[in-house]
């Protein structure tokens, strides 16, 4: 039931399991051949992730033909996960590493600008917005909706300050010497990993519960009288 969800949440459906060997392979070639030219750590992970960019491509492909409008939720909880995992590798650089400055931006540390995290928090706000319209009932997708638009409001505070004053790094509203009464004792870092954190739990769980609720509904449908059983998704017309 809801295990069988998770699992199809979370499979690879459109690739046969040979690419994705394949794929990983690659991206495993590439990791190995960049180090070995001491590539800069932004680049490596750039040549990992590109061979992916076909399987996701596929997958979104697959996921709109089968789920239809879930295929916008596929691509935003991919996304946003992966966002958090950039934010995981900065904490690990921080706090285990004990790395500061340009040697805590993550893996991939040219894309730690004030634009990327604008565009991309924009991105997310925005997609959560457009899901919840059409998932109205889902409980943890208003709970995406409110803390990604508080994340935006924070951002949009910090692009208005690098704007006007050309600085970057600036607290925003609520970390370490923010705008909202001098900020949480936590530095801009922590706070933001936290806030993609808290967004993507809940996006991943309604995302699940999303495919449990269309994959029930289906499985009512193709056993209702005058309709014939255990018939794909998607195959019908």
């Amino acid at each position: 039931m809801r295990v069988g969800a998770i699992t199809r949440a979370f499979a690879i459906h459109s690739v046969p399991p040979r690419i994705v060997l394949m794929t990983a392979l690659t991206s495993l070639a590439g990791l190995t051949f960049t180090s070995l030219l001491g590539w800069p750590l932004w680049r490596i992970a750039a040549t990992m992730l590109i061979p992916w960019c076909v399987v996701l491509t596929q997958e979104t492909i697959w996921t709109y033909r089968h789920y239809g409008g879930l295929a916008l939720f596929y691509v935003l909880v991919v996304t946003q996960t992966g966002h958090l995992f950039e934010h995981v590798a900065q904490m690990i650089q921080m706090h285990v590493l004990g790395l500061t400055g340009a040697n805590a931006q993550g893996v991939i540390g040219t894309l730690d600008i004030e634009w990327v995290h604008f565009i991309f928090n924009t991105w997310v706000a925005l997609a959560a917005a457009i899901l919840l319209w059409r998932f109205r009932r889902n409980a943890w997708l208003w709970a995406v909706t409110i803390l990604s638009l508080w994340h935006e409001i924070e951002h949009i505070t910090i692009m208005t300050a690098f704007l006007t004053t050309g600085k970057v790094g600036t607290p925003g509203l609520l970390s370490r010497g923010g705008l909202l009464g001098g900020g949480l004792p936590l530095v801009r870092a922590d706070l933001h990993f936290l806030y993609n954190l808290a967004e993507t739990v809940p996006l991943v769980v309604a995302f699940v519960h999303e495919l449990y609720r269309y994959d029930e509904y289906r499985r009512g449908y193709a056993t209702s009288p005058g309709v014939t059983a255990g018939v794909p998704v998607g195959e019908r017309a």
